[in-house]
């Protein structure tokens, strides 16, 4: 399979309506792009084939674009004498100091709602970057599925994901979303129709859209298991603060714990 230069559709809404946190920070999508070191425990045979990214092109300043990960790496580098700022335990959770005692932080959970506000910031936008494959790729699903994906073109395209029908229960993908480039695309396309049959509504409805941008990302984000070098670690906890809402996941789970001092004083019965 090949890969053309990932793109940015811009809708009628053109650029944002005001100034979103997302797109000031080069790095707000950083740790899920696979033009970096892939993280132990994930393949690393995925990405073979895929555009490079001298081969990608974005928008400057676009989160997604290669350029703005080139950066961000050469400030990590810069930095990576210093010692990160949690420590992750169990390649699951990540542990810090606080005022008032300290944090427990699902790594999972938090890097998941902070891909979904900026997803779903873009999708808003119209600005949506998509992969487009040079070699468009036949995907052979069920009649209901295909069904399924071809009435919902409109809805799939704002994802990233270009269908079409290439006849019988057979479906060809053009694009999918870039951001889960590190994912085979008849995966990506039998996930979001799975949620459109789940959810049984009307295309056009928000709630539709948005059950989809929870599935993305939550593909695209890390993963229990996901060992993350110090400088991801700091990467996800300065993300925390552009999320509106960091102290929950998309699906309404808390992204940490937090432990006060006293409490700590008391399971050890030093008050």
């Amino acid at each position: 399979r090949q890969l053309g230069p990932a793109r940015s559709d811009d809708g009628p809404g053109g650029a944002f309506a005001s100034p979103s946190p997302f797109g000031e920070r080069a790095d707000a999508l950083q740790l899920h792009r696979v033009d970096l070191p892939p993280l132990v425990g994930r393949s690393g045979s995925i990405t073979a084939g895929r555009a490079t990214p001298d081969s990608q092109t974005a928008e400057p300043g676009d989160p997604f674009g290669s350029a703005a990960s080139a950066r961000l790496d050469d400030a990590h580098n810069a930095h990576s004498a210093r010692p990160p700022r949690a420590l992750q335990i169990h390649n699951r959770y990540l542990v810090t100091e606080t005022e008032d005692g300290l944090e427990v932080i699902d790594q999972h959970a938090l890097h998941e709602r902070i891909l979904y506000e900026a997803l779903r910031e873009r999708v808003l936008a119209g600005a949506v970057e998509s992969q487009r494959l040079l070699v468009p790729e036949p995907i052979d699903m069920a009649a209901s599925e295909a069904a399924a994906a071809l009435q919902n073109r409109d809805v799939l395209a704002q994802l990233g994901m270009e269908v079409e029908s290439f006849g019988g229960e057979t479906v060809l993908i053009s694009a999918y979303p870039a951001m889960l480039a590190n994912l085979p695309p008849g995966e990506v396309l039998r996930s979001l129709v799975e949620q459109l049959l789940t959810e049984g509504k009307r295309p056009e409805s928000r709630d539709v859209l948005d059950e989809l941008l929870h599935m993305i990302a939550c593909k695209a984000a890390v993963k229990y298991g996901d060992r993350l070098t110090p400088q991801e670690i700091d990467a996800l906890l300065e993300q925390r603060g552009l999320a509106q809402d960091h102290h929950h996941c998309p699906h309404g789970r808390p992204t940490a714990l937090v432990f006060t001092r006293e409490q700590l004083d008391r399971q050890f019965k030093r008050i």
